[in-house]
């Protein structure tokens, strides 16, 4: 910080739960020093080489998220009536502005250590959920336990609960996201193992994305970048002690040798294409 200033009595305030630490801070500068204390509070964005946000005292992962200013100590403005909305201010000039500051957890590097490697100044999040479909096997390629003679009548439907493993990977900070590549990759497979999942069991099935507020440049303007949120579906089926993905299906036939195996068209080609994830956490080329 460059900028000088007090803080507070009661200040901070840290509060710790599920999602980190968090803290609040109210601090005084000059009134006249206000936008640069946000600049520096918040950052002045990255993409030309500037500055992320101001860290929370020994805890580098804990950033400044949100600044709140308002005069200190609230008084009436001296100026008398004003005409112009759209150009007239109170002003406060040799008195004080209070910033309240908004500390976040963005990054605890504890994080799963196979998640893809990523943009400088750029960091993920990682959450995991579950889901499933259930497969039919069918029934003439089943035997009973007691009896494999006996034969298993059609309606004797075997099925099976293949669980499905949502990996949602945020990715934050980004300037300049990769369109092209999440287009491609959308409805493809992980040609190579991603996640620790084993190739083309991972599915790619989408993203979502939203501007990201990121912080204010050396002209005292905003600058945005994306929150891009991944949704990959891993679905690893094991059977006789390897494990088989998307690309497969079970095969019945011949009776003695049934199991799971790859489908593909008379093109020979597999019903999910695959592609290289590792471009979806890459800035797209600036032409």
């Amino acid at each position: 910080m460059t900028t000088a200033f007090k803080e507070l009595a009661g200040s901070p305030v840290e509060t710790y739960g599920p999602e980190g630490m968090k803290a609040q801070r109210r601090i005084l500068v000059a009134w006249e020093n206000r936008h640069g204390m946000v600049a520096e509070l918040l950052g002045d964005g990255y993409e030309f080489g500037g500055t992320q946000p101001a860290r929370y005292p020994d805890r580098p992962y804990v950033l400044a998220m949100r600044a709140k200013l308002q005069p200190w100590p609230k008084c009436p403005d001296e100026q008398g009536t004003f005409a112009d909305v759209a150009e007239q201010i109170n002003s406060y000039s040799g008195k004080y502005a209070e910033i309240v500051v908004d500390y976040e957890l963005l990054e605890t590097g504890t994080s799963r250590p196979d998640l893809p490697e990523h943009e400088e100044e750029t960091f993920l999040t990682y959450r995991m959920d579950f889901a499933g479909e259930y497969v039919e096997l069918p029934s003439h390629s089943m035997v009973w336990t007691s009896d494999a003679t006996i034969p298993v009548p059609p309606e004797a439907v075997a099925t099976l609960r293949v669980p499905i493993t949502e990996h949602h990977v945020t990715w934050h900070r980004v300037v300049n996201p990769p369109w092209q590549a999440i287009r491609d990759g959308a409805g493809t497979v992980n040609h190579a193992a991603f996640i620790g999942a084993a190739a083309e069991t991972v599915l790619f099935d989408g993203a979502t994305a939203e501007k990201q507020f990121i912080g204010i440049d050396d002209l005292m303007l905003p600058e945005f970048g994306w929150r891009i949120t991944y949704v990959f579906r891993e679905k690893a089926i094991k059977y006789g002690g390897n494990v088989y993905g998307w690309n497969h299906a079970y095969r019945s036939l011949p009776h003695d040798a049934p199991g799971w195996d790859k489908l593909k068209d008379g093109n020979n080609e597999n019903r999910y294409q695959t592609s290289d994830f590792t471009t979806l956490f890459q800035f797209a080329a600036i032409i």
